[in-house]
């Protein structure tokens, strides 16, 4: 069964990722509309993908074309209220991460999910990435060994992985649309952490929530393998540099720790992100590549100690995760599959990231 998809934000992550996967999966979907703001983004995208429409608000997509389901590409602070209308309009959602800013607007969503009975994936691609399925399945039992656990990712953003033009940009989006989507944000961010500056809205919106949040969840993941107890105890966090750096650290149940840390540096044309385990008597460790580069591999190593020697075993894999993730959707909507990443999830990756900006107060 093919689902009819409609688009909602025509930006990066719909241009580089979404819409091309959604367009190529032909067996899968069948991609019929978008909407976005920008007349600039709907006419170029409407022609490159041969669409039968293109809008300029979400509600005139939902209300006006026939759909099965929505992939959310548009700006943090709208995922709320497009989830919550598409499931209203008994629609099937996909949804960028973080799937919402605030914990009330994330229980309106798994209510929502629960009401209707339809789907709700969240766009964590990393826990569609073979190299991360592969370490689920290849760590130790228990967390019991478990002495320290790092993330660390720097961040040189996209400049570095598209050439010009590749990304079409409009400049033409209305100003009473920028006002309103920039109070809607100032709104949820005072309503998750107490205040909206700039540099407040930059750290948690854009750092803690827009960027740290996948590390969150995929560690979320590997503990939950292993029977620790989630949520673990939030013992600090911190930001800087205007929000563009932050840190956020964990206690765990056997007493160690997991410290992780988010740097953007723009000036530095290279992306390294980096998971690290490290347990009594081996240490397990994933790295990705920036996720703007295509079929471009995830690794996963295991080292252990040999006979005078030490043991590395390495897993790389170069399928695409972002086309393994919407397959899956389409998997969970046709054939009820089990959804990998569901609101229940974000919620909790949302409430240890602000637990950890709180901390930094």
């Amino acid at each position: 069964m093919r689902l009819r998809v409609g688009v909602v934000g025509g930006g990066l992550v719909a241009q580089a990722m979404h819409l091309h996967y959604l367009k190529h999966q032909t067996e899968r979907f069948d991609l019929v509309a978008l909407a976005d703001p920008s007349a600039t983004v709907c006419e170029s995208l409407k022609q490159l993908y041969n669409l039968e429409a293109a809008y300029a608000d979400y509600l005139q997509l939902l209300d006006g074309t026939k759909l099965d389901a929505i992939v959310i590409c548009s700006p943090a602070q709208t995922h709320a209220e497009v989830t919550l209308a598409a499931l209203d309009r008994g629609l099937h959602v996909f949804v960028e991460k973080p799937m919402c800013i605030t914990l009330a607007d994330a229980d309106r969503i798994v209510e929502a999910r629960d009401r209707t009975g339809k789907v709700v994936q969240v766009g964590y691609m990393k826990r569609h990435d073979p190299a991360w399925q592969y370490m689920l399945e290849h760590l130790p039992d228990s967390a019991e060994s478990l002495r320290y656990l790092r993330v660390v990712v720097h961040d040189p953003e996209f400049e570095p992985f598209f050439g010009p033009g590749e990304i079409v940009r409009g400049d033409d989006i209305p100003a009473n649309v920028i006002d309103a989507g920039r109070e809607q944000m100032q709104a949820q961010v005072t309503e998750a952490v107490g205040a909206a500056s700039p540099a407040i809205v930059t750290a948690f919106e854009g750092s803690f929530l827009g960027s740290l949040v996948h590390d969150v969840n995929l560690v979320h993941g590997l503990l939950e393998r292993m029977g620790e107890p989630l949520p673990a105890e939030v013992i600090g966090g911190d930001w800087w540099n205007e929000g563009r750096a932050v840190t956020g650290y964990v206690r765990l149940a056997n007493g160690s720790r997991w410290d992780s840390a988010w740097i953007q540096l723009l000036d530095v044309f290279d992306y390294r992100e980096t998971v690290a385990f490290y347990f009594a008597e081996e240490v397990h460790t994933l790295s990705f590549p920036s996720p703007w580069l295509k079929q471009s591999p995830a690794v996963y190593e295991v080292s252990r100690r040999g006979e005078s020697a030490r043991l590395a075993q390495v897993f790389e894999s170069y399928e695409e995760s972002f086309s393994r993730e919407l397959a899956h959707f389409h998997d969970c909507v046709v054939n009820g599959v089990e959804c990998r990443t569901p609101p229940e999830q974000a919620r909790l990756d949302i409430a240890v990231l602000t637990q950890m900006f709180l901390k930094a107060a």
